[in-house]
């Protein structure tokens, strides 16, 4: 049974896991604290994939004095080599008395293996101890895991009269609701966009209120109408290009001596499913959508989305087409949070 100390550590683990945040890509979110005598001795989290996992940097911290220590990690420990040795095998080296889990890994190469292994080596494995929050942390890696298919973000700023486009200045949302926005983007491995979003406000598509990382871009642009000066090009971030126009050489090179990935397919419109897909098969774990009007419908309609965040902002436009009506959007049915002056609205598809 937990009891209060094992929470409390759990919990520095798990707030350790978070510093990881946008840099472990495919990876999970990972923290880990040893503990001995009711005092941390070594402190880890997994910083960067193919980097060492927290477990290990704990118990290099620690040293010789992790025997007999009891290790809190949120996540069961690894047990095959992969780019980083099993960190099973690493736990057993240190001789940890004691190792408290938060959940299960959902990797089928890891889960239960870790914890059997431990109690199969005489070491003391307890699984479960704040297993809500160890899974909310990692659910975009356990969808990725166990599916092959991104976690999916939809984010859409309105107007107060539900419009998506049409306003007088480029950002109908204040600063505050801008700055969530670019924590959100610091978190996935990636944002979407069609071609006319980028057309219409070439927007940077980074993380720069956060300063933490910037996600990969990625354009849906089926006659590759990018233009090369599109800040979407800039090389702070890893760009990459769907679209059907194989034909225009020159500028298909241009693309890719600048760094730039593309994505080929048939026809003027892609199944987005198929989309996705590519997308996980170049190591992309999460994608947060961002525009225009189409590709937002298509992923709703399809309910292709895992979570859906809704800025709306006190201003009216008046014309164009209220999408969230043209959508069936019920906002009645989300959480409501208020950013600044903006009201949004939050939606788990699941």
């Amino acid at each position: 049974m937990a009891d209060a100390s094992d929470i409390r550590f759990m919990s520095e683990a798990l707030a350790l896991a978070k510093k990881g945040w946008g840099r472990t890509a495919v990876n999970p979110l990972v923290g880990a604290v040893v503990v001995k005598n009711g005092k941390i001795i070594g402190r880890g989290f997994h910083r960067k994939i193919g980097e060492a996992h927290a477990e290990v940097i704990a118990l290099h911290e620690a040293g010789s004095r992790a025997a007999g220590a009891t290790l809190y990690v949120n996540l069961e420990p690894c047990t095959f080599k992969g780019r980083t040795p099993p960190c099973v095998d690493t736990i057993l080296h240190y001789k940890v008395k004691r190792v408290v889990i938060g959940m299960y890994d959902p990797n089928p190469l890891v889960y239960k293996n870790g914890a059997r292994i431990l109690s199969e080596n005489n070491v003391a494995t307890e699984v479960g101890i704040l297993e809500k929050e160890a899974r909310e942390l990692n659910r975009f890696y356990t969808k990725y895991i166990t599916t092959k298919f991104p976690y999916i973000i939809v984010k859409i700023a309105a107007s107060r009269d539900g419009r998506i486009s049409g306003f007088p200045e480029k950002y109908i949302t204040g600063e505050p609701s801008r700055r969530f926005v670019h924590s959100l983007r610091s978190q996935v491995d990636a944002v979407l966009v069609g071609i006319n979003t980028i057309l219409a406000d070439n927007p940077y598509l980074t993380d720069r209120f956060v300063g933490r990382k910037n996600p990969a871009r990625v354009v849906i642009d089926p006659h590759l109408k990018i233009p090369m000066t599109a800040n979407f090009l800039k090389e702070d971030a890893r760009r990459i290009i769907i679209t059907s126009e194989k034909d225009n050489i020159k500028k298909i090179k241009s693309l890719q001596d600048a760094g730039v990935e593309i994505i080929f397919f048939d026809g003027d419109y892609y199944p987005l499913r198929n989309i996705f897909e590519s997308l996980t098969a170049l190591n992309i774990g999460s994608v947060m959508v961002e525009g225009g009007g189409i590709l937002f419908s298509q992923i709703l309609g399809r309910k292709l989305y895992d979570e859906l965040y809704i800025f709306v902002s006190q201003n009216e436009i008046g014309t164009g087409i209220n999408f969230l009506d043209e959508n069936r959007i019920d906002l009645t049915v989300m959480r409501e949070i208020t950013i600044g002056e903006d009201r949004l609205y939050v939606y788990r598809n699941n």
